[in-house]
């Protein structure tokens, strides 16, 4: 069969071939233009493996939390700004719109440390203004994983002078039933106690069972007998401010049986260093109070070493 086609046109298979030649070069421009793009069609193609992060990896523990954090939800799987994504450790290596944002072992040329250590109010600064930044520790973490090759697989123990985990606070919801019960178990005590001492006892909160203690409140009538007669609630004491009451050392067997205490202030008493020693076991204690007293900068010295805060008396001077 002759060919019928008109002049000047094209056949079916050299079409097509222009087509595909045309589709090639379009998708090479692409790649070469973004990197990106690039590593994403050598591995849907299985030219390229996408390369994962090992579970107790340095970049699973320290590193990817705080991409996490800080970084996804402007880079992650929802949004991708410069086509950047920060969502997993192939993305971090792949970079974006502009190229590579790690660099391994140079975190200095590396374009991510650059953007995280501008300051807030640039607008390449990563994060942007208005997001939590990266604290100095959180930075130093990522320029050791960058410092150190950006591994998917080093252990966290192979990376030295990296800043300790601190974890964060969580404040448990309150409780009201649990309070309950456990108000119960001293309510009888609690109700004698304060009907002796009115205004001095109060619990911290509602949802609560541990108890304020303020004696100053008494001033001098409040002495060693009297403390000793709050021990029945020595367990859930955690504040107790003894100012300007007649307490001697007599009181320090009293003061070592309240395990929850955390602040004591003993501001113009009569306790000394025996007091100070009977502290020792209070790991709870966290804030002490020692002005106008007879305490001396040794007795108080293992306390403050244990990062306890001591305020007045020699420790302060």
């Amino acid at each position: 069969m002759s060919d019928q086609r008109a002049p000047g046109c094209l056949s079916a298979r050299l079409y097509l071939g222009c087509v595909v030649a045309a589709s090639l070069m379009l998708v090479g421009a692409a790649m070469a233009l973004r990197p990106a793009f690039a590593h994403r069609v050598l591995e849907l193609t299985g030219l390229e493996a996408m390369p994962k992060a090992t579970s107790g990896s340095f970049y699973a523990v320290r590193v990817a939390p705080l991409f996490d954090q800080h970084c996804t939800s402007c880079h992650g799987g929802t949004r991708q700004k410069a086509d950047l994504r920060l969502d997993s450790y192939a993305f971090v290596m792949r970079g974006g719109r502009h190229g590579r944002m790690v660099k391994p072992g140079d975190a200095k040329a590396s374009e991510l440390m650059h953007r995280i250590e501008l300051p807030a109010g640039d607008e390449r600064a990563m994060p942007p203004e208005g997001k939590t930044p990266l604290s100095p520790d959180d930075i130093t973490v990522i320029r050791l994983w960058i410092q150190t090759g950006a591994s998917a697989a080093l252990p966290t123990a192979a990376v030295k002078g990296v800043p300790r985990l601190v974890k964060p606070v969580t404040i448990p919801p309150p409780d009201p039933e649990r309070a309950r019960r456990e108000r119960a178990a001293l309510a009888a005590d609690v109700a004698a106690l304060s009907a002796r001492y009115p205004g001095v006892i109060d619990y911290v909160s509602r949802n609560s069972a541990d108890l304020i203690v303020d004696a100053s409140l008494r001033g001098r009538a409040f002495r060693d007998d009297d403390l000793r007669a709050l021990v029945p609630l020595g367990a859930r004491i955690v504040r107790l401010d003894l100012s300007g009451t007649a307490i001697t050392d007599a009181s320090a067997a009293a003061l070592a049986g309240m395990p929850a205490l955390k602040t004591l202030r003993l501001t113009n008493t009569r306790i000394g260093d025996r007091t100070i020693a009977a502290l020792a076991p209070l790991k709870q204690l966290q804030s002490l109070t020692v002005a106008g007293t007879a305490v001396t900068a040794a007795s108080l010295a293992p306390l403050s070493a244990r990062g306890v805060m001591v305020h007045g008396g020699p420790a302060a001077g």
